[in-house]
């Protein structure tokens, strides 16, 4: 069994952050591990606090792992501070990280910043060029495509409602990189297409869309479902392609808190073909 490191936030209420990438990795036939960078206190409906663990304890998580156990790929979610940036920079440079995915979550689905401005730029800059994927919403494409720019031309970055202005906005961050990039189309009014490009190519990457107000945790899910594809050693393409699958099940069975919006449930194809009852 493969073994995948997430490094990303804590969410109380299981529906993202380390929790989602623990569900993913188990759904997905991977050992998983975790590295916490925050705390948050949330729920699918608001996060109502957040809280950065110490450079020191982020530092010796990161260190207990890989000085002892050989990781197959890493998962990067929330990072809230540039201080703790730096550390997962440095470290994964250190071990010399493999099959690095990297989520960069801006901003939570009930809208609240999950990065500081600092960050945003260090992300862009650093943790950029060590990742072997980048997989940004429509929202986090235009903020970084306007840090790659300089903020110039700050007027003409649009906002993305096609699929022709992802593969724009896409190129730019490929161009830039020199790495996988993967814009996901899951907030587009009429499809539920994500484009996976890198400096050599381009892939259209349809789905089907589905109605559903329970998609909390959906981005954390796609990325750690990479990264455990990356680990299995499928190609890239193909790793993506699995993980855009495994998160429309993900919905399709997904967890309905009633009148609140609800969140993805990973292992949900899982238990419709498994009687766990019977098991012990």
């Amino acid at each position: 069994m493969k073994n995948v490191l997430s490094i990303a936030g804590s969410d109380c209420s299981a529906g993202a952050g380390i929790q989602a990438d623990l569900k993913t990795f188990v759904a997905n036939g991977v050992y998983g591990m975790t590295v916490i960078v925050s705390l948050t206190a949330q729920n699918p409906q608001e996060v109502k606090m957040l809280e950065d663990v110490s450079i020191e304890i982020l530092k010796n998580q990161i260190e207990a792992i890989f000085d002892i156990i050989k990781v197959s790929a890493v998962k990067i979610g929330m990072i809230y501070s540039k201080e703790n940036g730096e550390v997962i920079y440095d470290e994964l440079l250190k071990y010399k990280a493999q099959n690095v995915v990297l989520d960069p979550v801006m901003i939570a689905t009930s809208g609240k910043s999950l990065i500081k401005d600092e960050t945003k730029y260090f992300l862009v800059n650093k943790l950029f060029k060590i990742a072997d994927i980048i997989t940004p919403n429509l929202d986090e494409t235009k903020e970084i495509v306007k840090i790659i720019l300089n903020n110039e031309n700050i007027e003409n970055i649009e906002n993305i409602d096609s699929i022709e202005k992802m593969k724009t906005y896409g190129k730019i961050i490929a161009d830039f990189t020199k790495k996988w990039v993967l814009i996901k189309g899951g907030h587009l009014s009429s499809s539920a297409v994500d484009i996976l490009m890198n400096k050599d190519g381009i892939h259209i990457l349809e789905g089907e869309k589905i109605s559903s107000n329970n998609t909390h945790g959906t981005g954390c899910s796609l990325s750690s479902a990479i990264a455990s594809n990356l680990a299995k050693g499928y190609s890239m393409l193909e790793a993506v392609k699995k993980a855009k699958n495994f998160v429309l099940y993900s919905i399709k069975n997904s967890i309905d808190f009633g009148e609140i919006a609800g969140t993805v449930n990973q292992m949900g194809e899982i238990y419709k073909n498994i009687d766990v009852e019977k098991l012990y």
